[in-house]
């Protein structure tokens, strides 16, 4: 697997840098570009087969809808749990959108995609397939509680986009879009090739178009502030006490018991505010998304642990991309961690690992910071079979 779509792919003309500092969270962006073709590598028709006849995912990660009508994943399974597909092609061509949950992990271009924007934006991400017939729409006005990137690849849809936004704590609660509340919404078309932009809770619908459609949703799921204190409330519990202290008999109805677990909440708050914790809050946030990391399929490692013996100093390796990684001191030194392992080595393997971490470009062996030619060479064997490494 290797990058074959990046964050500024999706994205241009419009830079990263821009779209980060001024449309990320404020506002919807349309990139137009006249390129049916641009998205053809990612996913099609033939995918579509491919996921629903091959792959036969999961009854619970198809759903079929039309406006209000959601059907249950349920109706279109066999009693061996199986996917009825004949059923869902028939309510495809009666109006209804199939959507295809995460398939990611199903479509290994989509895979990389998926990873490589985790790994440039540090945020989780979900990909799902919409397929919608002509004239049909899939959702009445509705919002997401995560921002989204839609890939137009396809076929074309007409946006209604409204300017009103659901605020955070009215996502949280699961409240619905009032029609008869909404501005008059922008009128855009997104054609094949094109992407659209939408930060978490701007009210939107969609309908396609002459023929049939089919897009991509890139779900971005940035954690909360509330996620970040949980976890660093997590972090504190296994070395502070008062953070693991029991509430006291009648604490919820006695109003003297109450009043005085003021002074232990004060003291936890306090705590939080030290850097450290926070540091450790974030860490846990790091561990989550080096385990949603992958390296090179497992049938790949086998020739590489025999040519791992032939690597010397001028050998050139790449990082395998795209993978989050991250450098960790220990106790007894320094280790690397990615995907589902962790290499470990003495402290003086620590420029090595920084270096190694932060590459995107080919390098020799003996590039290495600051080890010995046959440390160099150790390592690179080390990584070359784990798949942290490419060999060129």
């Amino acid at each position: 697997m290797t990058v074959e779509f990046t964050l500024a792919q999706l994205l241009q003309p419009l830079t990263v840098e821009t779209f980060l500092q001024k449309v990320w969270g404020v506002t919807h962006y349309h990139v137009e570009r006249d390129r049916e073709d641009y998205f053809d590598s990612l996913f099609g028709p033939a995918a579509v087969e491919d996921v629903l006849e091959i792959v036969r995912p999961e009854p619970s990660t198809v759903t079929v809808v039309r406006e209000n009508d959601r059907r249950s994943p349920d109706s279109y399974r066999f009693a061996d749990g199986t996917v009825d597909l004949v059923r869902i092609r028939n309510d495809f061509a009666d109006g209804h959108t199939i959507v295809l949950n995460g398939v990611e992990r199903y479509v290994p271009a989509i895979a990389s995609l998926a990873h490589g924007l985790e790994v440039e934006l540090n945020f989780e991400t979900q990909v799902n397939a919409y397929i919608t017939p002509p004239g049909s729409q899939g959702f009445l006005p509705h919002y997401d509680d995560h921002d989204v990137l839609v890939l137009q690849v396809q076929g074309s849809k007409t946006w209604h986009i409204h300017d009103a936004d659901v605020s955070p704590h009215k996502m949280r609660r699961g409240e619905k879009v009032v029609a008869s509340d909404l501005p008059a919404p922008a009128v855009l078309r997104l054609n094949a090739g094109d992407a659209l932009y939408l930060p978490r809770g701007r009210v939107h619908a969609a309908t396609a178009n002459a023929e049939p459609s089919i897009h991509l949703t890139v779900g971005i799921h940035a954690p909360t502030v509330l996620k970040l204190i949980t976890e660093a409330l997590e972090a504190l519990s296994y070395r502070d006490d008062r953070v693991l202290a029991q509430l006291p008999p009648r604490h919820v109805d006695d109003v003297d018991v109450r009043a005085n677990l003021d002074g232990l909440l004060r003291d936890v708050a306090r705590a939080i505010e030290d850097p450290a914790v926070m540091a450790e809050g974030l860490g846990a946030l790091g561990d989550a998304l080096v385990r949603r990391g992958r390296c090179r399929p497992v049938g790949q490692l086998v020739p590489n642990a025999v040519e791992a013996p032939r690597i010397d100093g001028r050998t050139r390796v790449v990082k395998y991309q795209p993978l989050y990684s991250r450098v960790l001191m220990m106790a007894d030194g320094v280790a690397l961690q990615f995907a589902q392992s962790l290499v470990s080595a003495d402290a003086d393997h620590r420029a090595a690992m920084l270096f190694l971490s932060g590459s995107t470009e080919p390098f020799e062996v003996r590039d290495l910071p600051e080890l010995s030619e046959a440390r160099q060479i150790e390592l690179a064997r080390t990584l070359v079979v784990d798949g942290f490494l490419v060999r060129l």
